[in-house]
């Protein structure tokens, strides 16, 4: 059981990374509503590539984690 709560643990912080993302997303739109200069975008560009490497790595982890709950902890059918 203390190992199945790891895993979900763990998912729960990946979550954050993908969610950290979207949020990067929503400030690039948002500052692109308001005043737009090559800084703020160079800024936003930069920081929505830096969380989409993050989640690209995350994705991968979670589905390293998915595999192994479906393989050590789920009853085979």
């Amino acid at each position: 059981m203390g190992e199945t709560k790891e895993h979900f643990r763990k998912f729960s912080e990946l979550s954050k990374k993908i969610a950290a993302l979207g949020e990067s997303l929503r400030q690039a739109e948002k500052d692109m509503e308001s005043v737009w200069t090559d800084q703020i975008e160079m800024r936003d560009l930069q920081n929505v590539k830096n969380h989409m490497k993050e989640v690209e790595d995350v994705l991968g982890t979670l589905q390293e984690e998915v595999g192994h709950i479906e393989s050590v902890h789920c009853n085979k059918v």
